[in-house]
């Protein structure tokens, strides 16, 4: 999922047409760059993950936030569920996340147990599809994360970033997540931070949102506390350093080029054209495909 690209377009405080955005845009999809520089509002698909760090930023148990989705019926479905994947993953230990293939046999939800359900399950994008991987992420994903990076017992947070560039005046605001790690001795003082980039494609780290990412403030007026690193977190528990192989001084040049292109063109709908599985993740698929799911004339031009 690009949720955090979208979630960035949508934030009140970033100016439609900022170059930074522009460029991140068009290095995802140059159609999708050019319906947003035309005016058109993304419409982010229901992302899981993103909605259960949503919630567990909250302080709230798995359970409570079931109750209040209004799943009560379904917190012993949930718990097998739990207990399936603990199960399977002791018996496959040399593999991440193998309770992801499709050899896993758990994750269903009765057909009858899904009568009276429909308000709850607006709330989770209106699909029975998200019930299990947002139970996937609430215990398993996050829990992958921390233990892998040692911030089990850190506060956990929702946190803007400020991406800033040499010759662009206002910064982009874009989403992330943050672990904050307070020191023994003093209690009140924060001695680490943990900044998490969900991955958009699997041992894939995109430059540009990297490059950025790696330099970025914090949005707002105060200064990190200490320095952040920077991780970027699989949706399959896994956890890597951010591989950027942009210098710094190449990424002006290079969103200023991106940016050009986003808003003169040309627009190729080349994820469209490969049945790339961006589309599916995409805020403009009103813009690019038909009801029927065919491509837009408007988006091959004719």
């Amino acid at each position: 999922m690009y949720t955090d690209l979208f979630f960035a377009l949508l934030d009140p405080d970033n100016p439609r047409g900022h170059p930074i955005l522009a460029a991140l845009l068009y290095a995802f999809c140059p159609a999708a760059a050019r319906w947003w520089m035309s005016g058109a509002v993304p419409t982010p698909p229901f992302d899981p993950l993103w909605f259960s760090l949503t919630e567990r930023a909250t302080g709230k148990t798995l359970a409570e936030v079931l109750r209040g989705l209004g799943f009560e019926t379904l917190l012993d479905d949930a718990k097998q569920y739990l207990e399936q994947v603990e199960a399977y993953r002791r018996h496959n230990a040399n593999m991440t996340a193998p309770e992801l293939l499709p050899t896993f046999p758990g994750g269903q939800v009765d057909v009858v147990k899904r009568f009276n359900h429909q308000a709850s399950i607006e709330k989770l994008g209106g699909d029975w599809k998200h019930f299990f991987p947002f139970v996937h992420a609430w215990a398993f994903a996050y829990r992958d994360w921390t233990v892998t990076l040692h911030l089990t017992e850190a506060a956990f947070s929702p946190v803007r970033l400020a991406l800033t560039l040499q010759g662009v005046r206002k910064p982009v605001y874009f989403p992330a997540w943050m672990w904050s790690v307070y020191g023994k001795e003093q209690p009140e003082r924060i001695s680490r931070l943990m900044v998490g980039l969900l991955g958009w494609e699997a041992e894939r780290h995109d430059q540009l949102r990297m490059g950025l990412a790696q330099q970025a403030g914090l949005a707002g007026e105060q200064p990190w506390p200490v320095f952040p690193e920077m991780r970027v977190l699989q949706r399959n528990g896994a956890v890597s350093p951010p591989d950027i192989r942009l210098s710094p001084n190449q990424l002006p040049g290079l969103v200023k080029r991106f940016a050009e292109l986003a808003k003169n063109g040309p627009y190729p709908p080349l994820p469209a054209l490969q049945l790339s599985p961006k589309c599916k993740v995409c805020g403009f698929q009103a813009q690019c495909f038909t009801p029927s799911g065919e491509l837009s004339p408007l988006t091959l031009g004719f």
